[in-house]
């Protein structure tokens, strides 16, 4: 009797042990934002044309970040992806641009925690455009790619604040390139001439703060709702390079909502769902 009773009891401290082992172990949430912008570009593209061209346009994108491991909280890893398209005109609405482009990006924070409401995240991202603007108007060189990698400074200060029943979140986000690589053709280079015949002397440039500079910035702020967080900004854009004697700007001011989430995933032998987490798949 005394057996059954000692065996039941060290059952019971395992299923016990087990059962906290679950409940104690973190997981890693991936904070997902998706936005939709309404932008007003200015572009300077003198390959296609010496007058600026502004218009509107509308801009799709999606953002993730989360900790590289459960159990060092001061590194985050992030990834970024964005699509943007647009219709300009100059100045004297004689001629249009069409513009579309796309963006993807990868870095690494590191997070500086200043106070319970206010963290500070510094790191860096790896990002690649690749972007198409046409001027039907222009016949020689109607199109040019805009095509570049950068490797950006980036900052973002987080304060969240209590208002009545709500935590409201305020972000300030900065990203500014530092060094890369950059496409921009000769002018009156064709590019029949440059990819047909093999002309693309002197089309891809080094670039740094001495030749590439522009700053990213974005004000927004986070507010929960019933079921969903809202995200409601504003964000500044300004970029200047120059190559070949020409100097290109492509300057933007956006209207941001979207909304946030935080995800967890599961995948893999390493990174098993617990029982008590259900899947679609299963």
């Amino acid at each position: 009797m005394n057996k059954k009773i000692v065996l039941l009891f060290v059952v019971f401290v395992c299923v016990l042990l087990s059962a906290q082992n679950v409940e104690d172990k973190k997981y890693l949430l991936t904070t997902k934002t998706s936005t939709f912008e309404l932008t007003l570009p200015n572009i300077i593209d003198p390959y296609l044309s010496p007058l600026p061209y502004s218009g509107i346009g509308f801009s799709y994108n999606t953002a993730g970040r989360r900790f590289i491991s459960a159990n060092n909280t001061n590194y985050s890893m992030q990834n970024k992806f964005s699509i943007s398209t647009g219709l300009l005109l100059n100045p004297a609405y004689t001629s249009e641009m069409l513009y579309a482009g796309a963006n993807y990006g990868w870095g690494i924070n590191y997070h500086f925690r200043i106070s319970k409401q206010l963290r500070i995240l510094g790191g860096c991202l790896l990002d690649a455009d690749l972007g198409f603007k046409n001027v039907p108007r222009n016949i020689n060189n109607p199109v040019n790619l805009d095509m570049a990698t950068n490797m950006n400074l980036t900052g973002l200060l987080l304060y969240d604040l209590h208002v009545r029943r709500k935590m409201l979140h305020f972000e300030v986000a900065m990203q500014a390139p530092i060094i890369g690589c950059m496409f921009v053709p000769y002018g009156g280079a064709s590019y029949y001439d440059m990819f047909e015949l093999g002309g693309l002397t002197n089309a891809f440039h080094f670039s740094s703060i001495h030749n590439k500079r522009g700053l990213d910035q974005t004000y927004s702020i986070k507010v929960p709702f019933n079921s969903t967080t809202w995200r409601f900004g504003l964000r500044l854009q300004n970029l200047k390079y120059k190559a070949n004697d020409m100097v290109f700007k492509h300057n933007e001011l956006s209207l941001i909502v979207g909304t946030t989430f935080d995800a967890i995933s599961f995948s893999g032998k390493k990174k098993v769902a617990p029982a008590n987490f259900i899947s679609t798949n299963n």
